[in-house]
């Protein structure tokens, strides 16, 4: 509220017509917001707000971004209000409402993680989530598949992007074979309409090689520059493959030469990109530069690290970054500290270029151990996906060379959570190895700030 002008509630019955319709339930109303001011209270139902109704907590967003909200709830006795609210435009009305609800996919991709898990795992890694409303917040990549003419519309409408969307292929017939669904929708006529509305848009390929790579890739990319600059990068990401793909179609994993080749390929393209549009377009994950032994590109060459979270130029960042630490590192350290750092096997030439350069402090000791995932095994190399169990196992064949404290990578945990993808916990692990084990963002300053002051997060 702004003081201009007071709220003013309205008191009626609920219509008949009405009661079979589901309201979000307002769970917390913020102290001295508007909406408290309003009368409103938790337990009540949010009606709508300037005429429409709400469905989830982005329609609350986009629609209480207005200087004036209509804002009608019924309270915990079915009574409904109303009342006319005045207030800045980025002032929220102070709702706290039921939480997003992820949307369930439905295609049935031959190489979905959640088709890959081993027996027992807890339920929550077995669903497969495909939801536009994630991709905006958080990044996840959706396949759009599940959309409605209303969803593409809302999502013009309240400019929710940028969209990460699974393209993996244009080609109509290849894509929907890839998906496992013959029912999907033309990526291409989805992506027209969401270029005509302005929506940014980053995209992914998932390479499989022999199926959607050679002319394929090649067609796929030129069907995705005609949107540029609504689409404004593709992810090239080999698959991931585990043991566990019991009648599910045969699939070949990116080995060395391929990933040698399919960088090689890749090349010209990002140039004939760079001179076109003005941006390189095609980006090849991280993934692909360490299985060819090859350098990573330049920093700049990211182009603001766009597609950070889908593996591309992290390790650069990474190496960037401890590269501007190391001008700053001290030469001892006291007391002594010694310490083991757990990683994929992935990963491990990357940290190892680190770790060299810290061991030289005197006073200072890490141990670099890399682990093997025989738990997903088949082509699964990151610290992303370890168990604690393969960590306990591989760290008790080698008790001589830990250190007083074990440094694992936040990412090989559930998210904001100590406990690993095969449900053990971060203290258990540490009590088993007789040591602290602590929890570090895969940073290189957090990585540094760990071994040099002790600070973990």
């Amino acid at each position: 509220m702004t003081g201009r002008q007071e709220p003013r509630a309205e008191s009626r019955e609920p219509r008949s017509a009405e009661r079979m319709t589901t309201f979000l339930t307002i769970h917390d109303v913020e102290p001295s917001s508007p909406a408290a001011r309003a009368g409103v209270a938790p337990g009540s139902l949010l009606v709508s707000l300037n005429g429409r109704p709400v469905q989830d907590t982005l329609d609350l967003r986009f629609a209480e971004t207005a200087e004036r909200v209509e804002l009608i709830w019924r309270d915990v006795n079915g009574a409904e209000h109303r009342a006319r609210l005045e207030k800045p435009e980025d002032l929220p009305l102070g709702l706290d409402v039921d939480p997003l609800k992820m949307r369930a996919c439905n295609n049935k991709c031959a190489f979905c993680f959640a088709h890959q898990n081993a027996r027992g795992m807890r339920r929550a890694l077995s669903f497969k989530d495909d939801d536009y409303r994630f991709s905006f917040l958080n990044g996840n990549f959706a396949t759009l598949t599940n959309l409605s003419q209303a969803d593409m519309d809302r999502i013009v409408e309240q400019r929710l992007h940028p969209l990460y969307i699974s393209v993996h292929a244009t080609d109509w017939a290849l894509r929907n074979r890839i998906l496992g669904n013959p029912k999907a929708p033309n990526i291409l006529e989805q992506i027209a309409f969401f270029a005509a509305g302005r929506i940014h848009m980053h995209t992914q390929v998932v390479l499989c090689p022999g199926i959607n790579d050679g002319e394929h890739l090649a067609k796929s990319l030129e069907d995705l520059a005609r949107f540029h600059p609504y689409i404004q990068t593709v992810a090239l990401v080999p698959v991931g493959l585990t043991q566990y793909r019991e009648k599910l179609p045969v699939l070949k994993s990116p080995d060395p030469e391929y990933a040698h080749s399919l960088l090689a390929w890749a090349e010209p393209w990002r140039r004939r990109f760079f001179k076109a549009l003005g941006t390189r377009f095609a980006f090849p994950s991280d993934e692909f530069y360490l299985l060819a032994g090859r350098p990573f590109p330049a920093g700049r060459t990211y182009e603001g690290y766009p597609q950070l979270g889908n593996g591309v130029g992290g390790c650069r960042k990474f190496l960037d970054e401890f590269r501007r630490l190391s001008r700053r590192l001290p030469l001892s350290v006291s007391p002594i500290r010694r310490f083991t750092v757990v990683t994929g096997t992935l990963a491990t030439p990357i940290l190892g270029g680190v770790v060299e350069p810290l061991n030289k402090i005197d006073g200072l000791s890490i141990e670099l151990i890399p682990v093997v995932n025989e738990f997903f095994g088949g082509s699964v190399t990151c610290a992303g996906l370890l168990t604690g169990t393969d960590i306990v196992k591989t760290l008790d064949r080698q008790r001589d060379r830990l250190g007083d404290a074990i440094l694992i990578p936040s990412v090989a945990f559930k998210a904001d959570e100590d406990i690993f993808l095969d449900d053990l916990l971060l203290q258990d692990l540490g009590t088993h190895l007789g040591r602290p084990a602590l929890k570090v963002q895969a940073t290189a300053r957090d990585l540094v700030d760990a071994v040099l002051i002790g600070r973990s997060r």
